[in-house]
Order: structure tokens, then C-alpha cells, then sequence
């Protein structure tokens, strides 16, 4: 009977490492947050920052430190996780832009990965939210219940003189607009509201709509390197859609030509510059996986049409 019973007690506590063993590993497909939400809020309470090494697991308590390896160029990641999900089908966890970019992911957007528990944390803590007030918030652990006692000496107390705190010097020169009748007015007040305007949220595929207000900011990068073209339209509206598609996958390096055609104007859409054929090859590769089919071009070559 004791044979029995010692019997079932080694079955039982194997069972239970075999269990344990299964819990700490976990294989599946790992994705990334989008840059558009970086500085947002996780189940945490923390705000999620793309710096830092941090993920969303299902299931796996807050503060939990996992190591994430990609199964096809072993490089792997150790990641707190401070954030539930992902929620879609396959998917068993979302890493930063820091993390993703240390297993090469950026471009191919997901990889089949291998999960490892290295240990169990606390609960993250939220971070404290942003007031309104200018001055910095002391935390109350960094302020002392008493006044530290001072060892009485023979010389008698001074008072520490303190200097007056100098001004800041005064601008060296400020925003100026010229008036229609010649006249310089400042626009310090405009320009400080300017610089503290929100973030807009980025516009997608499912988001964009022909008859609405967007932000565009034109630069005009060098034409070096390689790019992959990806799309040609006639029309604007038919290019803004296949550009807000784009940014729906989290593409960002997103290239518009404009050319003149027979019958008007083209618009080819380029992913890139890479700097050279080479990259772009592998990238085109990359996003084929994506179903965008495209082929290579030399940027060199695109030449700014004249009226």
C-alpha cells in the first residue's frame, strides 16, 4: 500500500512538473505596436513608451520577465510585460518597437516566436499622470517626515547666504511676421501654442474619407538609392486611399512621385530610399509577404517634371 502511495506521489509531483514546464513555454506568432501609439495608455496603467522592452500577453501576470526568440534567425529579447493582448487569432504576444527591432521585425511586421518565463514581477506601477502645474512633482517617498537633526557645535549658527538666482537672458530673437502695411509683430504667443499642439492620429485605411480635414507635411528628400513602387494612380483621391492603406500595415517611409503623363498626372507610390538595390530587393521580398506586390526603382532616375 505504501508502494502504491509513493507510486502516485511521484506520478503526481512529474505531472505537475511537466505542467509547469508547458506553462513556461509558449510558441506562436509575435507582432508590434505601431509607432502611432506610442505614449498611450496599457492595462497596466503605464504609458506604453517604444524604447523600452516591454509587451502585452494574454495571460501573464504584470511585471512577468520573458524571454522572446524568433525561430528563424534566433535572436531573442527578455521583455517585461505591462499590457494585455493581442487578441487576434494566432497571436500570442505584442512587443514594443524596441523589442521588435531587436529580433528584425520591423519590416516583415510578425515572426513565429518561442516564449520563456524567466520570472514572475510585481504589478507595474502607473506612472504618475502629467499635471498642468509648471513646477516638478516631488514624490512624497523623497520628501522626509522630520527635519534631520544638525549636531550642535561649538561656533555659533549662520544663516547660508544665498544668492540671488539670475534672469534668464532675454530671447536673442523672436518669431517676426511682416504685416500688409510693412509693420513687424511678434508671434511669440502663437508660435508656444503651436509648439504644444496635440498629436493628430494617423490616419488608416478604414479611417479615411474623400471629404475631410488632414495634416500634410511635404518634404522633398534626395533622389539616392532605391526604392520599391508599390502603386500608380491618375487620380489624387484614389493615391490618399492607397497611402492611408498603407499606414494601416505601419508603413511609414512612404514616397510620393509626381509625374506628368499623356493624359495628366501620375502618382507613384514608393516605399524607401534604401541605399541600395540589394536592400530594396530584400525589402520588396519583405513586403510581398504582406500581399503588396511592387518591383525595384532608382530614384536617380525620377525627374522633376516642368509646366
Amino acid at each position: 500500500m505504501r508502494k502504491l502511495q509513493h507510486f502516485s506521489l511521484l506520478l503526481f509531483l512529474s505531472f505537475c512538473f511537466v505542467t509547469v514546464q508547458a506553462q513556461a513555454e509558449e510558441y506562436g506568432m509575435a507582432s508590434y505596436y505601431g509607432n502611432e501609439f506610442d505614449g498611450g495608455a496599457t492595462a497596466s496603467g503605464e504609458a506604453y513608451d517604444k524604447n523600452k522592452l516591454t509587451a502585452a500577453h494574454k495571460t501573464l501576470p504584470m511585471g512577468t520577465k520573458v524571454r522572446v526568440t524568433r525561430l528563424d534567425n534566433k535572436k531573442s529579447v527578455v521583455v517585461r510585460i505591462n499590457d494585455r493582448g493581442p487578441y487576434l487569432k494566432g497571436r500570442i504576444i505584442d512587443l514594443s518597437g524596441r523589442a521588435a527591432t531587436s529580433l528584425d521585425m520591423i519590416i516583415a511586421g510578425e515572426a513565429e516566436v518561442k516564449l520563456e518565463v524567466l520570472g514572475k514581477g510585481g504589478t507595474a506601477k502607473a506612472k504618475p499622470k502629467a499635471t498642468t502645474v509648471s513646477k516638478p512633482v516631488v514624490p512624497k517617498a523623497t520628501i522626509p517626515a522630520k527635519k534631520p537633526e544638525v549636531a550642535k557645535t561649538s561656533k555659533p549658527k549662520t544663516k547660508p547666504t544665498t544668492k540671488a538666482t539670475p534672469k534668464p537672458a532675454a530671447a536673442v530673437s523672436e518669431p517676426i511676421v511682416i504685416t500688409p502695411k510693412g509693420k513687424a509683430k511678434a508671434t511669440d504667443k502663437a508660435a508656444k501654442e503651436a509648439d504644444s499642439a496635440p498629436e493628430f492620429k494617423l490616419v488608416t485605411g478604414k479611417d479615411y474619407n474623400q471629404y475631410d480635414l488632414y495634416k500634410v507635411e511635404l518634404t522633398r528628400p534626395e533622389k539616392k538609392g532605391y526604392g520599391v513602387q508599390v502603386g500608380v494612380f491618375s487620380d489624387y483621391d484614389n493615391t490618399m486611399q492607397k497611402v492611408a492603406d498603407l499606414q494601416g500595415q505601419w508603413f511609414k517611409n512612404i514616397l510620393v512621385s509626381i509625374e506628368k503623363g499623356e493624359k495628366g498626372k501620375r502618382y507613384k507610390i514608393i516605399l524607401g530610399p534604401f541605399a541600395d538595390m540589394a536592400a530594396a530587393s530584400a525589402y520588396k521580398k519583405a513586403v510581398k509577404k504582406k500581399k503588396i506586390n511592387g518591383f525595384v526603382v532608382n530614384l536617380e532616375e525620377i525627374k522633376a517634371s516642368k509646366k
